[in-house]
């Protein structure tokens, strides 16, 4: 049945834990591969993996999925803003690829959250 009354608290330090991860992974990625657009699948497969793994434990409703996403893959795609090099004239290009990683990593969690929430329950 769930927990009815009781508000699971949120343990951000293991959160954090798989946002260095998913960092590492990303920053590790942008040094063996020079194309860009792959820079964006490691980070992408750890929020796939927490997904399935939020989807499967049914203990997640969807801001909370929501949120724990948004944080993980925050940190995970940081470091496709930060290997990339850019001059002081290329302002512009760095906030458009902001846009578009900022962009990508709501989608990316929106579509985790509505996979990982947890069924209604009827009583």
């Amino acid at each position: 049945m769930g927990n009815l009354f009781l508000k699971e608290k949120e343990n951000w330090w293991v959160w954090l834990l798989w946002s260095a991860i998913g960092a590492a992974l990303s920053f590790y990625s942008s040094f063996v591969t020079e194309q860009v657009q792959y820079h964006f699948f490691p980070a992408s497969f750890l929020l796939l993996v927490l997904t399935w793994w939020m989807n499967y434990s049914k203990r997640y409703e969807f801001s909370r999925a929501f949120k724990v996403l948004l944080f993980v893959g925050s940190i995970s795609f940081a470091p496709l803003l930060y290997t990339q090099n850019y001059t002081l004239d290329e302002l512009t290009k760095l906030f458009v690829d902001s846009a578009f990683v900022l962009i990508s990593l709501t989608c990316v969690s929106l579509m985790g959250a509505f996979i990982a929430k947890r069924p209604k329950q009827y009583y």
